[in-house]
């Protein structure tokens, strides 16, 4: 599993902490684990989501509405949003 890390996107006040990810046979990652986090109401959801659908924004947007989460983060934020998650270094700043 990998090191947990997390981001949060403002315009939609969504938290997202990436928990782990499962690989599959073939040594590719085959789901990421995600907590994620409406700060404004509170609900919480762990989702389960395959690569493909995790790199679509709009695909993000269906999963997290049908757990009653409202995402409207824009190509470029989603973009960033999985930068923050997936390589926890990319927010650090550099000299």
């Amino acid at each position: 599993m990998s090191r947990p890390s997390e981001t949060n996107v403002s315009e939609t006040s969504l938290t997202f902490k990436c928990l782990g990810h499962t690989t599959r046979e073939d040594g590719l990652i085959g789901r990421y684990h995600l907590k994620v986090t409406d700060t404004r109401s509170g609900i919480t959801a762990t989702i389960s989501v395959e690569p493909r659908h995790l790199a679509s924004a709009r695909s993000m947007k269906r999963i997290l509405l049908d757990r009653y989460m409202f995402y409207t983060a824009t190509r470029a934020s989603h973009d960033k949003m999985l930068l923050d998650i997936l390589d926890p270094q990319s927010g650090e700043t550099q000299d």
